[in-house]
Parts: structure tokens; C-alpha cells; sequence
């Protein structure tokens, strides 16, 4: 605390607060699949299913409901609190001839491919002057009506003062109603001038100084100053929005790009610069009209749009398109079976997809793949097709499952997610998480006898069984990897978790000077962070030395890694694995006979 000395300005120095290492939340899925409406170039968080239902919709009643929503659902019953949704359309074809990267289709295929619904208004003079398009793809768009508004001006004020050539402001009787980005209306009755105030001081209306007044307007007319603009609202069958005092001036804070983009829930603007002067150049006004032309891109889905791209801002799309993003540490796929019911598919298609997941995976090192079955795939299948994969950073979950409510079966990957989330939020990522009962789930769509429970846990697939009193339960935790290091989940997730933090929490040691004293203190935070781990039960050992050793000095850290600006830290890790198999000894003695115990 500053001492009081003589009047003046004093500096003391505080000690730096460096954030510790800790674990980042963890059990939050990205859900990967189709719907009604929503963004398709970014992931949207969601927290309920009644805000996936707001943002995403529901698909008309004539296609057969995907599984995406029996996910999400199975995933907040099961107690999951947040994940991630990306929607899935085809929005690009294929095109062979440019190195078999995505392209537009012509406009003669353009219903192949998923599109924005759109409405060009015109103004007065029947020139394109605003495009109005949905704010996603999809037919849902050409349900959108748009009218536009002219309202007479309800606000009105007198120059006190006339107005001079080569004056870029007036004197008023009343500033009340007029700010910053109005566009304003003068008139004497003999002529009109239209200007967008750039700033209101008193009584005084002040616009760009490149744009003085050319003629006189006299108070004494009098000259009426009103403001002017037109209003756009947007009417669905459940929701309206109206946006007042619009302009298109692109200075004023009431233009209409600034201020429907990024606001509206339904539709984004496009000024066309209409060669029309201000207002002219004002859409016309008009009752309702539809936006028209939006199409699904539904059936038309392929694998590579699953897969999608990363180029950049705006232009992510698929698995890829989240590859960066940092929240999240689970990914599943519940629609990659529902195409594959549907004819559309063939069994090739989803194994590329399911692949591709697990290559992101691998790749960020920090997330894991709930993978599904394709349908009515029998024990057998089922392991055949576990046997196409071998990684440590997925795990298939068999049978089906149906819900309440329900007559279908479907996959359990959102449900799984759900159970992933509460033991999280209940222990800790070291506990397995299996043997926890399935919320919403009355019923399998095959009951398996133990040999085929026992042969598919060989094979690292993880069985639902019903119990007759405890319900219907996760009977497995083992991933799809050979390794027998990495066979169980929450191993791997541990690790994963380990590593997250690790990543996030070393962030402040770039392009610190690397040196044994960095070194040190590097050694001393991340041997903090996992004793505490160990404390946790995170980590199995009697001593600290048996759960973890880091290392971090001048044998890992040479010469050579130093002048290349690496700083290498080595951790050993040892991590609890779940009891699966409980045996019990029986022994019963035999009492010793008479002469025995006599002896």
C-alpha cells in the first residue's frame, strides 16, 4: 500500500500471480449430425434440449426422425450440463477435376446441396437495394415472411437558425429524439435535404463536414427537421422480430447490416448498394413476402461432409471444423447410423467417418470418440466391426437402446456421453464409467447372454445388461486399442485430462528465458499439480514416487534442445485401472480328528 508522502504520483511493484495448473472441465461432447436448421460452419453450445430444439428446430414429420435429438436428450438425462452441436448438411459437391477438394455446384444442381432461403427487396425505383436471407440453410427459410414498414415521423423540430451553404450543422428548437446515426430530413417546403448526424451538442444537429449544405434553409420557412427511416420485420409461425429506424447509411449506427447481423435469430442482411440517393434508396414498402429457395442438403449427406475442412474463419465445417475447438473432450456421431438405415449409406461410408473421428483424436491428443455400431448388428458383427479399429482413443458401446416414449432403438453414444458427464462431475475422470445405470433407457434391442458379453468385453466392446434390480447398466470400460498399457477408459482419459491441463497451464512459459531456473519452477508446479492428483485417488501408489516422477533439468533439457527454444518435460504416470473381474475363495476347514488333536 502506498505510504502518504507529498502530493504526486508513486509507483510500487505487486507480485506476479501466475494461475496454477488444475483440470479443465471435462464430459463435454460435440454432437455431429443433422438438423432442421443452425449454423453449419461452427459448434453451438447448448445446455438443455429445449435450447437445442430453439436453435436447431425439428425436421418435418414426413423425414424419418434422425437420432440426434435422442442423443442430445439421452445425454441431459443421464446428467450431462453442456456440449457442443454442429450441424451437417452437404454444401459442397465433389468436383474430380480440382485435386478432389470441395466446389460449388452450378446453379442447375444447386437443390443438391444445402441453401439459403433469400428475398431481394427493392426500392421505389425498382432497384435491388437490401438481400435478406435466412440466417441458415434449409427449407425452414421459405417459411420466413418479411414486410417492410415507412412510418411518418413521429418526432419533428424547427431550425432557430438558418441554415447556411457550406454549413455542415443547424440550430434546432428540440435535439429530443435525435442522436448519432439518425438520418434526418429538411425541409421548407420548397426543397428537402437528407443528412446522417454524426454527432448531437445542445441544440445543435451536426453531420459530415464533406457534406455542408449546398443550398439555404430558413428558419423562418419554416424548415421542419424529421427523422427518417424504414422498419423490417420478420415473422415465422412462432417467432416475430421487428427492427425500427433503419438506414443505409454505412457510418450510421442504425445501418441495417450493423444492426440486424449478429442480432437477429432469423435472417442476416446484405446491402446491394442501390444506385437510388438516400432515402430513395429505402426498400419500397411492402406487406409480407416470403424468402424463397432454401434447401436441406439432407439426403445429398456424404462422408466428406462429415469429415468437412478448416479454411479458416467462417469456413469450418465437420470434424475438422472443430478440430481447434478447445472445450470440449468427447465427439460422437449418433447420425452416422441413421443414413446408414436409410439406404443412403453403405457400412464403408460410416467406417470412413468413424475413422476420420478417431484421426482427430489422435491428432489434438486431448479428446475421445463414443462410436456406434452400425444397426441390428449381431454379437458377431459387432465384433468384426470393433476389429477395424485399433486405438486407445475411442470405445463402442452394444446394443441399442430404446427410450421412453419410443418403439425404435437407437444408438447409445448420447446417453454414454450423459454417464461420461456425471461420474466427471460426481469423482473424477480416474473412475471408470461403467456400472452406472442408463436414465431414460427402458429397453435393449437385444439381450445378450454372458458368453456374448464375455467374448465382446475380450474384444473391447462395451455391453449394456439389464439387471432385474438395478436396472439397465454400462457393463464395460475398455477401449478399442491392442495395447494392454491403454485397454481401459479411464486410463486414457485420465492421461487426456492430465495432458489438457498441462497444455493450458504451461501456456506462460513461452518465450520465458529457458534456463534451470525455469526449469525448476516448472518441476516444482507440475509435481504440485499431480501430488495433489494423487491425494485425489487420481493416481495409484502408497508414495508420491510411485504415482508420478517429473523430470525437468539439464539431462532432459541439452544443449541442443535449448538452442532449439525446446523446453522437454518428461512425467511418468500411474494410473488407477478398474476391478473387472471379482473372484471369491471359498475354503472350508475340516475339523481335525480326535487323535489329532491330541498329538
Amino acid at each position: 500500500m502506498v505510504q502518504t508522502r507529498s502530493p504526486g504520483v508513486f509507483m510500487e511493484r505487486g507480485a506476479a500471480q501466475l494461475q496454477g495448473l488444475s483440470l479443465l472441465p471435462s464430459g463435454v461432447p460435440v454432437f455431429l449430425g443433422v438438423a432442421e436448421r443452425g449454423p453449419t460452419n461452427q459448434p453451438i453450445r447448448v445446455t438443455s434440449l429445449e435450447e437445442f430444439n430453439e436453435v436447431f428446430g425439428r425436421l418435418p414429420p414426413e423425414i424419418p426422425e434422425t437420432y440426434m435429438v435422442s442423443a442430445i436428450d439421452g445425454f441431459f438425462l443421464n446428467g450431462g450440463r453442456e456440449c457442443y452441436v454442429t450441424r451437417i448438411a452437404h454444401l459442397f459437391d465433389r468436383n474430380p477435376d480440382d485435386d478432389d477438394r470441395p466446389s460449388l455446384l452450378s446453379s442447375a444442381d444447386r437443390m443438391d446441396i444445402a441453401i439459403k432461403s433469400s428475398l431481394r427487396l427493392r426500392d421505389e425505383a425498382k432497384q435491388n437495394t437490401l438481400l435478406v436471407q435466412a440466417l441458415s440453410e434449409g427449407t425452414w427459410g421459405n417459411a420466413l415472411k418479411v414486410s417492410v414498414q415507412r412510418p411518418p415521423a413521429t418526432i419533428q423540430s424547427f431550425l432557430t437558425v438558418d441554415g447556411q451553404p457550406e454549413e455542415f450543422g443547424v440550430m434546432v428548437k428540440s435535439t429530443f429524439g435525435f442522436a448519432r446515426g439518425t438520418q434526418i430530413k429538411l425541409s421548407d417546403g420548397k426543397q428537402e435535404a437528407y443528412r446522417v448526424l454524426t454527432a448531437v451538442e445542445g441544440r445543435m444537429l451536426y453531420w459530415n463536414e464533406r457534406d455542408p449544405l449546398e443550398t439555404t434553409f430558413s428558419s423562418s420557412a419554416p424548415t421542419i427537421v424529421e427523422p427518417v427511416g424504414f422498419d423490417l420485420v420478420i415473422e415465422t409461425h412462432n417467432s416475430r422480430e421487428v427492427f425500427r429506424d433503419l438506414n443505409l447509411a454505412r457510418q450510421s449506427p442504425r445501418y441495417a447490416e450493423r444492426v440486424i447481423n449478429g442480432l437477429s435469430r432469423l435472417v442476416t442482411v446484405t446491402d446491394l448498394v442501390s444506385a437510388s440517393p438516400m432515402p430513395a434508396s429505402f426498400p419500397a414498402e411492402s406487406a409480407q413476402r416470403a424468402l424463397e429457395g432454401g434447401a436441406d442438403g439432407l439426403w445429398t449427406v456424404r462422408p466428406e461432409d462429415f469429415i468437412g475442412m478448416d479454411n479458416g474463419p467462417g469456413q469450418r465445417f465437420g470434424l475438422w471444423g472443430i478440430a481447434e475447438l478447445e472445450e470440449i473432450d468427447l465427439i460422437c456421431l449418433p447420425d452416422l447410423p441413421w443414413y446408414l438405415s436409410q439406404g443412403r449409406w453403405t457400412a464403408k461410408d460410416m467406417e470412413v467417418v468413424q475413422q476420420e473421428a478417431v484421426n482427430v483424436c489422435e491428432w489434438r491428443t486431448d479428446r475421445f470418440c463414443l462410436l456406434d455400431l452400425p444397426p441390428d448388428t449381431t454379437p458377431n458383427g459387432a465384433m468384426h466391426w470393433r476389429r477395424l479399429f485399433d486405438t486407445s482413443y475411442a470405445a463402442f458401446y452394444y446394443p441399442y437402446v430404446q427410450t421412453l416414449g419410443e418403439s425404435r432403438k437407437v444408438p447409445p453414444c448420447g446417453h454414454i456421453a450423459g454417464v461420461y458427464a456425471r461420474c466427471d462431475r460426481l469423482m473424477g475422470v480416474y473412475r471408470a464409467p461403467a456400472n452406472e445405470p442408463l436414465e431414460g433407457v427402458v429397453d435393449l434391442s437385444l439381450f445378450l447372454q454372458q458368453g456374448d458379453i464375455a467374448m465382446l468385453n475380450g474384444e473391447g466392446v462395451n455391453c449394456l445388461q439389464v439387471f432385474a434390480q438395478r436396472g439397465i447398466r454400462v457393463w464395460g470400460a475398455r477401449t478399442a486399442s491392442s495395447d494392454p498399457m491403454l485397454r481401459f477408459i479411464n486410463v486414457r482419459r485420465t492421461i487426456l485430462a492430465i495432458s489438457r491441463a498441462l497444455n493450458s497451464g504451461l501456456q506462460w512459459v513461452v518465450f520465458e528465458n529457458n534456463g534451470e531456473s525455469l526449469w525448476h519452477v516448472i518441476q516444482r508446479d507440475v509435481s504440485f499439480f499431480l501430488d495433489n492428483l494423487w491425494k485425489q485417488g487420481y493416481l495409484r501408489g502408497d508414495q508420491a514416487d510411485q504415482a508420478y516422477i517429473v523430470r525437468c533439468d539439464e539431462e532432459v533439457n541439452t544443449s541442443e534442445t535449448v538452442d532449439d527454444g525446446q523446453v522437454i518435460i518428461d512425467i511418468w504416470l500411474a494410473p488407477y485401472r478398474p476391478a473387472e473381474f471379482i473372484g471369491v475363495r471359498v475354503v472350508q476347514e475340516i475339523e481335525a480328528n480326535a487323535q489329532e488333536r491330541g498329538a
